[in-house]
């Protein structure tokens, strides 16, 4: 269920527009584009795992203009030549050595890959992020988990596939948790976990909670939507009989006030 190698498909575009909505779903919630404490001292350097859209590098390169902002991705941003100087992006597959020396960056972004990556990927992943990194240098990850918090009947029934779909494809399902250790075990220290539940639908008494309900509904429809063809295929439904099922999911974010949780963890380099 990762997006397919093409460049500037009609699903990618539809993805690009999903994780723009996600972006400020998240930017929203956490109140800032990130938490770490890093170097924003002139030529400090960034980097953006997976940058996607390019999105969240975009906006740190135009809110820390002395520091240089790297995105890294398979798949390369539409709209590169916009962008102000000190912001680049790089194609290169993350899972493999990247195009940089040791202890040359000063803090590492990374969000939304739990799908996107193997399970054994993981731990050669945080290795190269501590290369690259400076001692004193930070990282920071955020990812959810795979399932929905409060499902009803039919969500349930999608998240049983997502987790079959993992065991099929070397996903790991339980990243969140699996994480906690591999964080550790790459050698980083001062680690800090902090787990956020953004609700799903508009359910919440809270306005402004509603309104990340919506939003993230919204990025759940979508989803769904862009892969409609892969669970029609495998589950072997008819086009009328799945939007039926996506529509009975939305529907029950509310009426079972379902929610996402969120992970990010903060740690660093030791000096």
């Amino acid at each position: 269920m990762t997006r397919p190698p093409t460049i500037f498909s009609d699903f990618d575009f539809k993805e690009f527009d999903r994780w723009q909505r996600q972006h400020y779903l998240l930017k929203s919630a956490r109140k800032a584009n990130a938490w770490a404490s890093f170097n924003t001292t002139k030529g400090a350097v960034i980097i953006d795992v997976g940058t996607g859209n390019g999105i969240w590098a975009l906006e740190m390169a135009n809110q820390y203009p002395n520091v240089q902002v790297l995105g890294l991705d398979r798949v390369l941003p539409n709209d590169q030549q916009n962008g102000p100087e000190n912001l680049r992006f790089v194609q290169c597959d993350v899972t493999e050595a990247w195009p940089m020396g040791d202890n040359a960056v000063d803090f590492i972004f990374q969000r939304s890959m739990g799908d996107a990556m193997k399970q054994e990927q993981w731990g050669p992943l945080l290795k190269e992020m501590y290369r690259v990194l400076k001692p004193g240098g930070y990282i920071e990850l955020i990812e959810n988990d795979f399932w929905r918090h409060n499902p009803g009947p039919v969500q349930q029934a999608f998240d049983a596939f997502i987790q079959e779909q993992c065991k099929v494809t070397g996903v790991d399902f339980q990243l969140t948790d699996s994480l906690d250790t591999l964080v550790n075990e790459t050698g980083f220290d001062q680690v800090d976990k902090k787990t956020m539940d953004i609700p799903l639908g508009e359910w919440p008494a809270d306005q402004e909670l509603k309104q990340f309900g919506f939003i993230n509904k919204e990025a759940h429809k979508a989803l769904l939507k862009n892969y409609k063809d892969f669970y029609v295929k495998q589950w072997g439904l008819s086009s009328a009989d799945f939007d039926l099922a996506v529509q009975e999911v939305l529907e029950e974010f509310d009426e079972h006030h379902s929610f996402t949780r969120f992970h990010c963890w903060v740690a660093r380099k030791p000096l």
